[in-house]
């Protein structure tokens, strides 16, 4: 493998490994990213029920 690849994973699983640590393996998503998929899904469920209904 890669040895940068490794050294990335390593980094990764080693924050996964630690509770202690407020850093995660992977970046925050951003609030607009969450606010539209929220949104999304609740547009995709009332277009599904006024749909079957």
């Amino acid at each position: 493998m890669d040895e940068q690849f490794e050294a990335e994973l390593e980094r990764r699983l080693c924050l996964i490994d630690d509770p202690s640590t407020e850093e995660g393996p992977l970046p925050r998503l951003p609030l607009s990213d969450v606010v539209l998929s929220v949104v999304g899904l609740v547009v995709l469920s009332v277009a599904l029920l006024l749909w079957c209904l």
